[in-house]
């Protein structure tokens, strides 16, 4: 009996030894796995702080030129062999681990492919792994992993930075009414909301509204780059310089939609291909790329006609028309202060465009509401077509001094709900998604709005600052325009018929920051 007893000691001492053994076999490498883990870890941490930290400061050295960039890619090393990681280890990046692009999505190009190709590669891309991004990430050595077999892991960092403000393409246009943000019309029974002068829905020819002010100068072409108080590159007013940003429709300017631009007197011919990519339009040796500028998801141009009224909502034409609003920004007996020369008020403009001394008759308006309707004074509630028609010639909003009595809204033919895929506030022909009044591109996908044109609206009653390409100038805010048709720099005046659908505030930051 008491062998049998010893005997099961024995046994028990046994099994605690073996149950230690395989404890220790499975705790160890748990443990192990565990500590790696948070080593793994910091090391991660530390690595996408240098990435993040080398990216900004790459980042803030992009200026559209070749020294540019490599004034980039030397920030960015510097900074990065400031930062430790892995308990004090340096790490040096190589030209491999930066790449550049015109947007935080791509396309990326070497800074080999970006030296002679610079304009437009505002952000960087950091990569720390060896070789750059789809190279070979960090070895780190484990510790108590080294029990299972494993002697090291890898990690790494990767970041975006860049300057990038959202959509507000290099064009400037003189502010109709530079002191008045927001104004009415009243109707008696409705208002209409008039910004800076523009009037919502209505068509504009930006080159024949003039030096609005009296100004001498037309601040059509914006540095995209520069702006005060920082210090001018000419060169970056260029048309090569400009054109991608055109493609696009950004730039580094205007930070809070006030303030001041470096602008550049005219418009360079070629620029106006920059802008027809809208319209899936790449020809006549546009610098656009469909990846990084697509077409709109609606091409269809909008084409003012010969008719009084229009047969429909509009008509086909070919005409120069829209032209011109005249302005008056003093008021002389009219239902509402500031008066906007109103076709029925018959008022002659006291200081407003030097190239447009009369006011917009019936026919120079072309078309209207192509993008949404005309709105009441609260920015929300839209016009109806019945309203804009009226029910006597001294009540309608587009009225002529020789045909007031005629309607210019077909109440029959404008569309009143939204086509799929649209996800406009108002109903307007912009937003079919079939019809007469919808074209989709072909061979390539659309984007909804690309083309809205957001323009910076300048205050024209000071001349420029500065000469040429450097002239500074007050900027009030920043205007959304929709493009009606291809625009077309070759004559003169140069065409680009827009219709102005409100203001885009508040204004995104153009300040470098990070992205991914």
């Amino acid at each position: 009996m008491v062998q049998r007893i010893q005997q099961q000691h024995k046994q028990r001492g046994g099994v605690a030894v073996m149950t230690g053994l395989l404890l220790m076999f499975v705790l160890i490498p748990v443990s192990g796995l565990v500590l790696d883990l948070g080593h793994l870890y910091i090391v991660k941490t530390e690595l996408q702080n240098m990435s993040d930290s080398a990216a900004l400061a790459a980042a803030k050295d992009l200026d559209n030129s070749d020294t540019g960039l490599n004034k980039a890619v030397a920030a960015g090393k510097a900074l990065a062999l400031k930062n430790r990681y892995n308990f004090g280890s340096t790490l040096t990046l190589q030209d491999a681990n930066f790449r550049f692009a015109a947007s935080p999505d791509g396309p990326w190009y070497t800074l080999a492919q970006s030296l002679g190709n610079a304009n437009g590669r505002t952000f960087v891309e950091v990569d720390t792994r060896v070789g750059g991004t789809g190279g070979t990430k960090q070895s780190i050595n484990t510790w108590l992993m080294r029990i299972a077999g494993d002697n090291s892991t890898s990690t790494y960092g990767w970041a975006v930075a860049g300057r990038f403000i959202n959509y507000v393409t290099p064009i400037g246009v003189c502010a109709i009414d530079p002191t008045r943000r927001n104004a009415s019309y009243n109707y008696g029974t409705f208002t209409e909301l008039v910004e800076y002068g523009f009037r919502r829905g209505v068509s504009y020819n930006i080159f024949d509204l003039g030096s609005l002010g009296g100004a001498a100068s037309d601040p059509y072409q914006i540095n995209p780059v520069n702006s005060p108080p920082n210090a001018c590159n000419a060169s970056n007013s260029s048309a090569n310089s400009t054109a991608p940003f055109m493609c696009i429709g950004n730039s580094a300017v205007l930070t809070t939609g006030v303030g001041q631009v470096y602008t550049n007197t005219g418009m360079t011919a070629s620029l106006d291909k920059a802008l027809n990519s809208r319209f899936n339009d790449y020809s006549g040796g546009s610098k656009c790329d469909p990846a990084t500028a697509p077409p709109d998801k609606n091409i269809k141009e909008y084409l003012p006609g010969t008719g009084n009224p229009p047969a429909a909502w509009q008509d086909s034409g070919t005409t120069n028309l829209p032209s011109q609003q005249s302005v008056d920004t003093v008021s002389s007996g009219g239902l509402d202060t500031p008066k906007y020369s109103l076709p029925f008020e018959r008022a002659y403009p006291s200081t407003a465009s030097t190239r447009v001394p009369t006011p917009a008759t019936y026919p120079q308006y072309g078309v209207m509401w192509s993008y949404t309707p005309a709105v009441q004074a609260d920015g929300t509630t839209a016009i109806t077509p019945a309203q804009a028609n009226g029910t006597k010639a001294s009540s309608k909003m587009y009225g002529s001094l020789t045909g007031g009595s005629l309607d210019y809204i077909n109440a029959a033919t404008y569309p009143t709900s939204i086509g799929a895929g649209f996800t406009s506030d108002h109903a307007a022909p912009y937003n079919q998604a079939s019809g007469a009044n919808f074209l989709a591109p072909s061979g390539h996908t659309g984007v909804e709005d690309r083309r809205i044109l957001n323009i910076v609206l300048i205050d024209c009653r000071t001349a420029p600052a500065g000469s040429g390409s450097c002239g500074v100038m007050n900027a009030v805010g920043i205007g959304k325009f929709f493009m009606q048709k291809k625009a077309d720099f070759s004559g003169s005046p140069k065409k680009l018929n827009v219709e102005f659908t409100g203001l885009v505030a508040p204004v995104p930051s153009s300040e470098v920051k990070l992205y991914k």
